[in-house]
């Protein structure tokens, strides 16, 4: 049901709401305030006590249908900018908000970081632990993103294993320590699924919003950023194993 569907049935309450109030001031509606609800008057015909019932059932039936539309529309427009799998948001309003920040930074000279991150061996966890075991695994790195950033921040997880946070008003320094620390907390922090219990690890690139910036450049730089840092950890792994 679409935003057409909802007008429709809003056009059709109000011509009936509006023709019932013409009735009411002829004087062939009199409203009792009372628990027993609408009354007419003594002097009002069969004909018109029908006409007038019908359009008062037709205006509480319209209204629920509304009530209905409304919530199922509110339902839809949540669902358009939520991931599937997360409780985050998804690409779509990613880029959104994206957007919305680059407008800002260039009219009010507004801060922002933008961090990619991409989950390390989610192969390995699939094919480990099961399919299942890494959906928990993007679950978990979802709800660690989620708990450890402010309200005005935004979260969204932009591809099967990548998420990417804008961090509102932050500076360099900022950026970079909200980095180490959700790298610190992707290291110590296990993954418990049902009896097994992994670590799921992640490489995370960042770059400050510049004023010249749009969400292309913005976007190839967080990217770049982030896969040379994936490249680090390969290098670490493959030392150490």
């Amino acid at each position: 049901m679409g935003s057409g569907d909802s007008g429709a049935t809003d056009s059709r309450a109000d011509f009936c709401y509006q023709l019932a109030c013409d009735y009411m001031g002829m004087g062939l509606w009199e409203m009792a305030d009372n628990s027993r609800g609408d009354r007419v008057s003594d002097s009002t015909s069969t004909s018109e006590i029908c006409v007038i019932e019908e359009l008062r059932s037709e205006v509480v039936a319209l209204r629920r249908e509304l009530r209905l539309l409304r919530i199922a529309n509110a339902e839809l427009e949540r669902v358009a900018v939520r991931d599937t799998l997360t409780p985050l948001h998804n690409r779509r309003y990613f880029l959104t908000a994206l957007n919305e920040r680059i407008i800002r930074a260039k009219r009010y000279g507004s801060k922002a970081a933008i961090l990619f991150i991409d989950v390390n061996r989610m192969k390995f966890i699939n094919d480990a632990y099961g399919h299942n075991a890494g959906d928990f695994a993007l679950m978990h790195v979802a709800q660690l993103l989620q708990a450890n950033i402010r309200t005005t921040d935004v979260a969204a997880r932009i591809g099967g294993d990548e998420f990417a946070l804008i961090l509102e008003e932050v500076d360099q320094d900022e950026a970079i320590a909200k980095t180490e620390e959700l790298e610190r907390l992707f290291r110590t922090t296990a993954c418990d699924f049902g009896e097994e219990k992994f670590m799921v690890t992640a490489s995370i690139g960042f770059t400050m919003l510049l004023p010249s910036d749009n969400d292309e450049s913005l976007i190839e730089r967080a990217d770049a950023n982030m896969y040379a840092r994936k490249r680090e950890w390969h290098r670490r792994t493959n030392r150490a194993a």
